[in-house]
């Protein structure tokens, strides 16, 4: 293998994270720089030293064409990974995250007995859906002997691949950029390509090459071997003065020589563009694959092909790229057409088509629009962004009047909402709104507007697009169905539920009759969420019942609805916590069986409120910080508004009131950029947190919307009982009596109207114990919470209890309640709260301390919780994250979520130094 000049210092770092890969320790580096600068040299002098030392090898490099098909990039870098064929083609419709997730775990099981480098060139021209994976499987892995080397070129024009990079980076990746050759460099490449010493006149030539490796070599290639270049005595000089351009000068060269039959080859090669087979270049140039046999032999042995496996390849893209742009654009076009379906014929995906089409600028006929609608199909579940792009490029293809425009607007319009451009997304569809004269045409596509908007948070619009749908006279049973359904989500949050119950109710009659069953199901599931809104928990769970009963009766479509979501939400509520754990687990499992990754959110968030209600803070915070990676990765973030406030709250319980500031901030600025939120998630956290700063007037002002909904708007009392209590405190010290008795009648009629349900029983006596300081009450209150198995209910109720008892003079009582109610906040790691009540301990003249429970920032395995204690043990016995998710009924993001903390906690960096730290802890004891 060549030496390689000029980029020792980044060989020599490269070599040292090789090394920590096979200590069992995974890194990304991400390697940029302009064309022919050598990060393919250093890629490929790094797989040598890997292959050398045992390390597995998996390189691959990303082509222009891989943007349109999903999967592609990835799938040719790991084409070596035993599975990885079969799950991709398998998965390919499913919901991106779980097929990225299988293939985090083949990577797993494979780095359990060697260590990998996976390397990848001209990353910036990865597909969408590798993008994707990269941000998910980098972090993921980085416990793993994986090393992932990732090269690109600056780029001016932004996209999904490079956002990946630059986020990787953002994360921690190592950069490496590699510049122009120094002037030693180049002078030590010039005498290792001509085998002499270079004089000052190679040298001046060789700065034509501006310090870039590849132009160089091919400058000087060129010129020895047409006589320019001449070594004497171990001196190299140049001779002659007709001296042109360099590349230029490097290809033509090359190609001078060729056949004419080689030269088509090459350029039917170069619109190909991928690596590509002997019969799809022989399909394109009209011939048969055994007469083109001799024509390949001459382009490799010219320089210019290399064979990679069983396709072909330019030696380098720069080669395919000069050759791209001789070709005059009539035959570019013209090749581009026929190439579209050769290599359709040939087996490929309908999105490796469909780049071809769009490149050819042939209006659109039937059959081009045909396959631009099987590409969409088969690349929106996983690549939305890709999706949108092939409709939006092709819409320029086809006429206005084509039949087929609308019914692509309305998919482009939806697809680009769902990717998170929804500016996009409501330019496009208002403009085709106007042009569009069928009521069928402009349903489906308010529809379409309605359902991706809604998906991003924007109710205030989606309200907007289903009203104007469901004013039309003949707008459709099905549609209206689905509209209504929609429709009624809408009220909820915008705080109308009593109107949102009338509008599901219509929508669970026009489905059933239309046989809309999805609409049936989503119907139910606003039903039960009115009714959990309305404290009426025995009719929630009823109607979530029915939702269920529906989507397992029909299946298809109605179960991507998640109405087990909804039956365990309402479970949580009524305290009914082991069968809600099972609820969360059988929706996890519908999850991926559906492809429905964007409700992936909100499962964490939903599991998060019932780890918080168990008093589990730690675990609440693992669920709660998983979705908020989902929804980022998914390009998601209106959906992590809820669990932002949630991981605000469970910050003011531990006491660190820089993270809830932080998180609460970040919230608020999604709501400011127009995203809905409910009032029960945001608004609480928030006003906890200036409670907890002494600002009760603020928390006040924080919830007035929630306040003027009492007491018929209950949904905040059935998530957090002693919310109650703690409201009243406020309006005490804010001298706001009113609002104090408000809460009274509220968390009564709460208990009213759910008489089996103990927290709500406790939330009705707490609250009143409080305002009215009675005692018998705020002890009924402490006997319902135990009942439930609400922690932090209950230490609250115990606090209010001790101060009722030492206040009536019984203060070796209210002692005894107190150091309960510390030990259970300890036991939750409600530092806050302990810290509270110990201070009352003092006062009271207890001395002895209760320690705090370690929670982030602690060390050791002591600090480690239940749950992470579990899932490192698992991890220990060479698990992976996927498999030990199976086992815990957890998904493998919350796994990486609870491995990351434990990983701090521990002082290791890998899963090798983990099982060792595991063995040796085991064996101390």
């Amino acid at each position: 293998m060549k030496p390689l000049v000029g980029r020792e210092s980044a060989l020599a770092d490269l070599r040292r994270a090789l090394s920590n890969t096979v200590a069992g320790s995974g890194r990304c580096v991400v390697i940029e720089g302009s064309a022919g600068i050598g990060k393919s040299r250093l890629l490929e002098v790094v797989s040598s030293d890997a292959a050398g030392q045992g390390i597995s090898v998996a390189f691959g490099r990303a082509t222009e064409l891989d943007k349109g098909a999903p999967l592609t990039t990835l799938r040719a870098l790991l084409t070596g990974l035993p599975g990885l064929e079969r799950i991709a083609m398998h998965d390919l419709e499913r919901n991106a995250l779980g097929l990225v997730d299988r293939v985090g775990e083949l990577i797993e099981k494979h780095v359990r007995d060697r260590p990998l480098l996976i390397g990848l060139d001209d990353a910036h021209r990865s597909d969408e859906l590798t993008a994707f994976a990269l941000r998910i499987l980098v972090p993921a892995l980085s416990t793993s002997p994986v090393l992932w080397l990732l090269a690109r070129r600056p780029a001016p024009v932004r996209g999904y691949a490079q956002d990946a990079l630059d986020w990787l980076i953002s994360e921690g990746a190592l950069r490496h950029h590699l510049g122009p050759l120094c002037c030693n460099a180049v002078a030590d490449l010039c005498a290792n390509v001509l085998g002499a010493h270079p004089d000052a006149k190679v040298l001046a030539l060789a700065a034509r090459a501006e310090g870039n490796p590849f132009l160089l070599e091919e400058l000087l290639t060129t010129l020895r071997d047409t006589g320019q270049l001449l070594a004497a005595e171990g001196t190299a000089t140049v001779v002659g003065n007709e001296l042109t351009p360099p590349f230029l000068s490097a290809v033509d060269h090359r190609l001078r020589d060729l056949s004419s039959e080689a030269r088509r080859l090459l350029d039917a090669g170069a619109v190909l563009g991928r690596p590509f087979t002997v019969h799809e270049v022989a399909a394109l140039l009209g011939r048969s694959a055994t007469e083109l046999l001799p024509v390949i032999s001459e382009a490799v042995d010219a320089s210019i092909l290399v064979g990679n496996g069983s396709e072909l390849t330019f030696r380098h893209d720069l080669i395919r790229e000069a050759l791209y742009n001789r070709l005059p654009g009539p035959v570019r076009m013209a090749l581009h057409r026929e190439a579209a379906f050769i290599v359709l014929g040939e087996g490929r995906s309908p999105a490796d088509a469909v780049e071809h089409l769009v490149r050819s600028g042939h209006k659109g006929d039937a059959q081009a629009v045909l396959i631009l609608r099987q590409a969409v199909r088969e690349v929106a579940p996983t690549s939305p962004n890709t999706a949108a792009d092939l409709i939006l490029r092709m819409l320029d293809l086809i006429d206005e009047q084509h039949a087929s425009r609308p019914a692509l607007v309305g998919d482009a319009v939806r697809l680009l909402a769902l990717a998170g451009r929804a500016a996009e997304a409501i330019r496009l569809g208002e403009s085709s709104l106007r042009t569009v004269e069928r009521t069928e045409d402009k349903v489906s596509l308010l529809l379409g507007l309605s359902e991706a908007l809604y998906a991003t948070g924007r109710n205030s619009s989606v309200l907007e697009y289903t009203s104007r749908a469901l004013a039309r006279a003949r707008t459709p049973s099905r549609a209206r169905a689905e509209l209504l359904a929609m429709q009624a989500y809408l009220l909820i949050d915008s705080g109308d539920p009593r109107s949102a119950d009338a509008v599901a109710a219509e929508a669970v009659a026009i489905g059933v009759q239309a046989g809309e069953y999805a609409a049936v199901v989503c119907g139910n599931n606003a039903r039960s969420v009115v009714a959990r809104v309305h404290g009426q928990l025995d009719v929630a769970l009823t109607y979530a019942k029915e939702a269920v009963r529906v989507a397992d009766k029909v299946g298809g479509s109605s179960r991507s609805r998640h109405p087990r979501l909804w039956l365990a939400v309402a479970l949580t509520a009524s305290d009914r916590f082991e069968e809600a754990e099972a609820g969360f687990a059988r929706d996890h499992q519908d999850t991926e069986a559906a492809g429905t990754a964007l409700s992936q959110p909100h499962w964490h968030y939903y599991r998060a409120e019932l780890r918080l209600a168990q008093g589990r803070l730690d675990d609440a915070a693992v669920e709660a910080e998983a979705g908020v990676f989902v929804a980022e990765q998914l390009r998601a973030q209106p959906l992590a508004v809820p669990l932002l406030a949630m991981l605000g709250l469970i910050s003011i319980y531990r006491d660190d009131m820089t993270m809830a500031r932080s998180y609460l901030k970040q919230a608020d600025g999604l709501v400011d950029e127009g995203v809905s939120v409910v009032p029960e998630d945001l608004a609480w956290a928030a006003a906890c947190f200036q409670d907890a700063a002494g600002h009760q007037e603020a928390a006040l002002e924080i919830l007035d919307e929630l306040s003027q909904a009492l007491p018929e708007r209950l949904l905040l009392f059935t998530r957090h009982p002693a919310a109650g209590a703690r409201l009243i405190r406020m309006a005490q010290q804010a001298g706001d009596h009113g609002r104090a008795e408000l809460v009274v009648r509220a968390t009564r009629k709460l208990a009213e109207r759910n008489p089996e349900v103990a927290s709500a029983a406790g939330a009705a006596a707490h609250a009143e114990g409080v305002l009215r300081n009675d005692i018998s009450l705020l002890r009924a209150a402490v006997g319902a919470y135990r009942a439930t198995g609400r922690q932090l209910s209950l230490a609250e109720g115990l606090e209010d209890l001790a101060h009722a008892e030492d206040a009536a003079g019984h203060r070796a009582t209210a002692v005894g309640l107190l150091q309960e109610a510390a030990q259970v906040f300890t036991a939750c790691g409600a530092k806050r709260d302990l810290a509270r009540v110990q201070k009352v301990l003092r006062r009271l003249g207890v001395r002895r301390r209760i320690a705090p429970k370690p929670v982030k920032g602690g060390s050791g395995w002591n600090s480690l919780t239940q749950s992470e204690l579990r899932v490192v043990r698992l991890v220990a016995e060479g698990f992976t994250n996927r498999e030990v998710a199976g086992k815990l009924f957890l998904s493998p993001h919350t796994v990486d979520s609870h491995l990351r903390h434990s990983f701090a906690k521990l002082g290791v960096t890998s899963r090798v130094e983990l099982t060792r730290k595991a063995m040796a802890h085991d064996e101390s004891r």
